[in-house]
């Protein structure tokens, strides 16, 4: 299978139609970069991969439906044997094309890998508006969230979240017509707006960022006496 490209949302499971607002135009707001297990593609034909990328769609739907209580919903396709290559490079498409400086949080219901989880240590001011990950599944305290045995999740968290233990929250879900949505009582939104209250109260939204040209201004440098009028004359001349 060829290697997804995520400037194309035909790569993405789920992606907002519309781009949400920059934290620079609406102040601070709340992405969810969700990593799917059944996003994972995988088939030994063109048949089964087409069933398993259209399963990944709708069940990226379902789990959409309950995260958007906290924000915008990002979750991308991956190749089952280049999951960590896929998904760093679908984070980074994210973090440079649509996330405009908000706030974000990482679901999950499969072991994150390395290359995803350098990405955010590696960008620079996302660990102070980053508000930890989401372990979502039927009994979701159970699940690895780290790739990594020899890793905590803690590392990728901001201070303030280890501190008071939100690092990592566990969200249950439920089973229904063979797809899994997010418990009734998952209180996802509860722990959305407490984020956003220590966003609001602690972190400074960033700046628009300056285009990458500077705006030059153009001056005319002339000699003493050379003047417009001077100039057309000289031109009536020849």
């Amino acid at each position: 299978m060829s290697p997804l490209g995520y400037t194309d949302y035909a790569s993405w499971a789920v992606i907002p139609k519309e781009t949400p607002p920059a934290v620079w135009q609406n102040g601070w707001a709340i992405d969810v970069f969700l990593v799917d297990s059944a996003s994972e593609l995988k088939g030994r034909s063109g048949k089964q991969l087409d069933k398993k990328e259209q399963t990944a769609r709708l069940q990226g739907r379902m789990l959409e439906d309950g995260l958007t209580a906290i924000g915008p919903v990002y979750a991308p396709l991956y190749r089952a044997d280049a999951k960590g290559d896929d998904l760093a490079r679908a984070f980074l498409i994210y973090l440079r094309k649509h996330n405009h400086g908000r706030a974000l949080v990482i679901a999950a219901d499969t072991p994150l890998p390395d290359a995803l989880l350098a990405e955010i240590e590696l960008e620079p001011d996302l660990m102070e508006r980053f508000g930890g990950f989401y372990r979502i599944g039927k009994n979701p305290e159970s699940l690895t969230l780290i790739e990594d045995p020899a890793q905590s999740a803690e590392v990728y968290c901001p201070v303030h979240l280890v501190e008071s233990g939100n690092c990592v929250k566990d969200i249950p879900t439920i089973r229904d017509n063979g797809f899994s949505l997010l418990s009734p009582d998952s209180a996802v939104g509860e722990s959305a707006a407490m984020f956003s209250e220590w966003l609001h109260a602690n972190a400074s939204p960033m700046a628009e960022p300056l285009g990458d040209l500077e705006e030059v201004e153009i001056v005319d440098i002339r000699r003493p006496g050379d003047t417009d009028e001077r100039r057309e004359k000289k031109s009536d001349r020849n």
